[in-house]
């Protein structure tokens, strides 16, 4: 039985009017905000609503909002990142008399049925089959994942898509059998360039900065972008302190930015908070670090469509959605948003857990002889060099996370260095907001030695830096590669 929406306020209680907890996310042509679990399903609602043909419109196509239902007082599922509106200038709000089901056009394009809507005739410029195919995405222990708005009987709401589960039913994300259209979805998506931001307001005549346009937030708790260059215009997201931004123009105090380094505007920022850097940032590997202080923090600039190009195939665009913000939180936590450590960290997931989500280590012959991690156990050479003290240590202190945290010295210590009991929880390792702010500790313990390999080209003393070994490496140096031509400058 799916959840009433009482109960998902309560199930998704901790993203409530949170943006600073929203992942941003393409949709199509646009950007919208949602909590991170919940990023798969909208793909996949992407993915169906591409399949149909239906062009979706990013002047009346919206997700995240801190409101109240209308004429109560009671939260939107909108606050809480996990109902999305598309195109509601053709997908009215109707409220009519008695019960009724949803009426839908019989015409063959979205024109003619958004005529049709516009005469009173239908309630959706969507297909009958077109939604057939939404409600059939299922999540991995197969529950409905979505629900449509348009389907209630009282009210007809057919702009509105929301979460029909909780988080823990998308710990294991989407059956993608269950998605119309999802593989040739995925192929365009990894094969296009990062898409773009539309801002609501004409750029106005102004002034271009006088020290180049490469700028870093400095406001400590993050800047708001604004759609328009007052207080007045209404807030998009807030951007942390330490991203970078490419300043397109000035208007007053306020300057037009844009976060994806494509030339195009996302919207305003207060000049004031922003923070100059004179650095020409065409670099490669081998000036990597000495140009990182200078570059400032990328993070903000990096989308998981980039780093879907810089994995193979088999690796989900779905995962990378869901799974780099954190990375990125932890990385900017530990100040390390810069471009060589952003290429440092993804290449090392890539190496380490190429799925790029945080996961056990599976039983092999390098940690396995009789029973599972016996060779990991107290008293064995490789148990004693990982501080593996008490029975049991072996499988208790597994690898875990993005990077593979083994031992319980490394467990030890890095949960002390990020300020949690990792000895006592050992799988709170594999807790994304954890194993992305481990992945950066990590990086941060190793900062020199690792930016003096990267400036010395040697990718490999890198490499084992982290993993101790070479195991892996050619699938980070792939990455690291790609990378250097993927990432913005």
């Amino acid at each position: 039985m799916a959840p009433t929406t009482p109960q998902l306020r309560k199930l998704w209680a901790q993203f409530e009017c949170d943006e600073s907890r929203m992942v941003v996310i393409p949709f199509g042509p646009d950007k919208i905000r949602v909590a991170p679990p919940t990023a798969p399903v909208w793909e996949a609602l992407a993915a169906v609503l591409q399949h149909h043909g239906y062009e979706i419109r990013t002047k009346d196509t919206d997700s995240y909002n801190c409101r109240s239902i209308k004429g109560t007082t009671e939260r939107s599922l909108h606050s809480y990142g996990i109902a999305l509106d598309v195109n509601w200038n053709t997908n009215p709000f109707i409220d009519h008399a008695g019960n009724r089901k949803v009426r839908f056009s019989p015409k063959s394009t979205q024109a003619e049925r958004a005529e049709d809507v516009r005469l009173g005739l239908a309630d959706t410029d969507m297909t009958e089959q077109m939604i057939s195919d939404v409600v059939k995405i299922r999540t991995t222990n197969n529950k409905q994942a979505l629900a449509w708005g348009g389907s209630w009987n009282s009210v007809k709401d057919s702009m509105h898509f929301e979460i029909n589960v909780g988080p823990a039913d998308l710990e294991g994300g989407i059956d993608e059998s269950t998605v119309v259209g999802l593989n040739s979805f995925i192929a365009a998506a990894a094969a296009r360039a990062p898409f773009a931001a539309v801002t609501t307001v004409a750029v106005p005549t102004v002034v271009a900065p006088a020290s180049g346009n490469r700028f870093v937030v400095i406001a400590r708790d993050g800047l708001k972008l604004r759609s328009g260059p007052s207080t007045e215009f209404g807030v998009v997201r807030t951007i942390a302190a330490g991203t970078a931004v490419n300043v397109l123009s000035r208007h007053d105090m306020w300057a037009l930015v844009d976060l994806e380094g494509d030339g195009k505007a996302d919207g305003f920022m207060s000049f004031p908070f922003l923070r100059a850097t004179t650095a020409d940032l065409t670099v490669g590997a081998s000036d990597l670090a000495a140009a990182a202080p200078a570059f400032g923090d990328i993070t903000g600039l990096v989308t998981p469509e980039m780093v879907k190009r810089m994995f193979p195939e088999a690796t989900k665009l779905a995962n990378i959605a869901a799974n780099l913000p954190f990375v990125f939180s932890g990385l900017r936590a530990r100040q390390l948003g810069d471009r060589a450590m952003v290429l440092m960290s993804v290449a090392t997931i890539r190496a380490e857990t190429e799925g790029f989500v945080p996961i056990d280590e599976g039983i092999s012959r390098f940690n396995t002889l009789h029973s599972p991690f016996d060779l990991y156990e107290a008293g064995t050479r490789i148990g004693t060099n990982l501080g593996n003290t008490d029975p049991g240590d072996g499988p208790r202190f597994k690898g875990r996370g993005y990077i593979q945290l083994t031992g319980r010295d490394n467990y030890r210590r890095v949960g002390q260095q990020i300020g949690s009991n990792l000895i006592d929880r050992p799988q709170s390792a594999n807790d994304p907001a954890t194993a992305g702010l481990i992945l950066a500790q990590f990086l941060r313990n190793k900062d020199s030695a690792i930016r003096t390999a990267l400036a010395n080209g040697d990718q490999l003393r890198a490499r084992k830096l982290v993993n101790g070994g070479s195991h892996g490496f050619d699938r980070f140096k792939d990455t690291f590669d790609r990378g250097l031509a993927i990432l913005p400058h």
